[in-house]
């Protein structure tokens, strides 16, 4: 699933190719199941890709593993899986319910507007698992964000992955917010070292495209920016700032490499609204201009000759 559904078990859903931007209906798989006459199960294997896996049970009972752990799930039910974990799940004969699969990258774009991203980012980062009457009360709400997505995925219209990203996004808010409510205080948000850190990486994962200046991280992250500048030298011997470029260069890179679209629009897409800073920031960092770094890397494609690897 995502990053590996064992084969021959139920595959997710991921009609909509058509309709939809190939990397949309690629990034986010959804899957409905109700009573048939055996049970279900899928086996998660992230292998090289980070995708997030939600389960709602809303009738029926069933097990999910990972790591050691093995849990009982009894509906309702909402199990979050984050990016890093395989698992096992299996659902019984009687069940009615929703899987789906979404993208890191796809997941961070969908939440990073929202003015809660850090703390959403929080909650999708661990394994949650919400279930009885503490669930009942949403289960409906959630089921309908689960629906909506399967359907966009399966008859996708007009704007579909925007309409997508945005039910992605409640069903991230119900997580945090179920999730905060048996939840003891949480320590990273207190802002001491490693955990401040850690969350200034998150939010540049959210944000390194806004431009915004490490004084506004700071605010959000409630340190002052020496703060954040003394424990970024501590943690990773860079500044804030440097942390911030060199997300964005790194992102520059990637996408010079693998989108066929003019340096100026790659630049556009990442913030740059002037392409002469475009080129001078990345020329700063990586010694050769955004059209000089693309030719010298597909030079360099060409000189190695095709590879199996590089086959979708």
């Amino acid at each position: 699933m995502g990053g590996g559904l064992s084969q021959g078990e139920a595959l997710l859903t991921s009609a909509g190719l058509n309709g939809l931007p190939v990397g949309v209906a690629l990034a986010v798989r959804a899957e409905p199941f109700s009573a048939a006459l055996a049970k279900r199960s899928w086996v998660v294997r992230q292998k090289g890709e980070k995708r997030a896996h939600l389960l709602l049970l809303q009738s029926d009972r069933g097990t999910a593993s990972w790591q050691g752990t093995s849990v009982a799930l009894g509906a309702p039910a909402l199990l979050w899986l984050p990016n890093n974990l395989d698992a096992s799940l299996d659902v019984g004969a009687g069940a009615d319910g929703f899987l789906l699969s979404i993208d890191d990258d796809f997941l961070i774009k969908s939440i990073a507007a929202c003015p809660e991203a850090l703390h959403l980012r929080r909650a999708t980062d661990r394994a949650t698992l919400i279930d009885g009457e503490a669930l009942a009360a949403h289960v409906h709400d959630i089921a309908q964000s689960c629906r909506a997505i399967a359907k966009e995925l399966r008859t996708p219209g007009f704007g579909g992955g925007a309409v997508i990203a945005s039910h992605l996004l409640l069903l991230c808010l119900h997580l945090s917010r179920l999730g905060a409510a048996h939840d003891a205080p949480d320590e990273s948000a207190r802002g001491g070292g490693k955990a401040l850190v850690g969350n200034f990486l998150q939010m540049i994962e959210l944000h390194y495209r806004d431009g915004w200046p490490v004084a506004r991280y700071a605010k959000i992250l409630g340190v002052t920016s020496d703060k954040l500048h003394a424990h970024c030298r501590r943690e990773k011997g860079a500044s804030p700032r440097a942390l911030i470029h060199d997300r964005l260069v790194r992102e520059a890179c990637v996408r010079l490499q693998q989108l066929d679209l003019p340096v100026e629009q790659i630049g556009y897409g990442l913030g740059f609204r002037d392409p002469a800073y475009f080129n001078r920031f990345f020329r700063k960092y990586r010694g050769a201009s955004p059209g000089s770094y693309r030719r010298q890397i597909r030079l360099e494609h060409a000189r190695s000759g095709p590879s199996y690897a590089a086959w979708p």
